[in-house]
């Protein structure tokens, strides 16, 4: 019997040391992309459109509060066109690297984040709203194959069972590249968007030695 007590109590202790020590989680991730252009938009009466977001991500949180996450995700955004009777649909992948501080303690069951870093985009459709392509032929493309943005925002990591979170955030992406390939326009991405994520533990960096060990 009390063999039987210290191995039940060891057997705590490794997993509380584990559950401490896992600091990097993966999951899926779904949201809301709501798009516009900014730029030379007068002579397109170009409105706000919204779309979906899906894919996934990483996250790296540290005792200290700053962390660090990564995703890759296929976003809609583009705009509604000629007082609305038309869509640019530009469908991206698009990989954010963000600088993420979470507020509160290690280890608490609610922390607040916010979070902010670039991103690329990686232009895979432009269609209309008929489904039609919009982006020329392979030798006169009408849209850039990338573009560079930044985004910003803010959300709540939340542990709703043991080592598993819900992540919730509201994001601002600003495009800096001119969408369209002819110069003598000039479009920029513009979206707001609000996601939702489902996290699992990964394993454990540690940062002093720079190794990853998984579970």
């Amino acid at each position: 019997m009390k063999n039987c007590i210290i191995l039940v109590l060891a057997l705590m202790l490794c997993t509380v040391h584990a559950q401490a020590q896992e600091n990097v989680s993966v999951g899926p991730v779904v949201g809301i992309s709501i798009a516009n252009f900014r730029g030379d938009v007068a002579n397109t009466f170009t409105d706000w459109k919204p779309g979906i977001t899906v894919g996934g991500f990483y996250n790296y949180s540290s005792k200290t509060g700053f962390g660090f996450s990564g995703s890759v995700l296929f976003t809609q955004m583009g705009a509604k066109t000629f007082n609305k009777a038309d869509e640019v649909n530009l469908n991206y992948i698009q990989v954010p690297l963000l600088a993420t501080f979470y507020f509160g303690q290690y280890g608490d069951r609610l922390r607040p984040k916010i979070f902010a870093g670039p991103n690329v985009n990686f232009l895979v459709g432009a269609k209309n709203k008929d489904g039609d392509n919009i982006n020329g032929t392979k030798d006169n493309r009408i849209f850039s194959p990338i573009d560079l943005g930044l985004t910003f925002g803010a959300g709540l990591n939340y542990q709703i069972m043991n080592k598993i979170w819900l992540n919730f955030d509201a994001r601002y992406g600003l495009g800096l590249f001119n969408v369209l390939r002819n110069n003598n326009s000039k479009l920029k991405n513009s979206n707001w968007g609000v996601n939702l994520g489902l996290s699992f533990p990964l394993g454990t960096y540690n940062k002093e030695t720079g190794k990853f060990k998984t579970r």
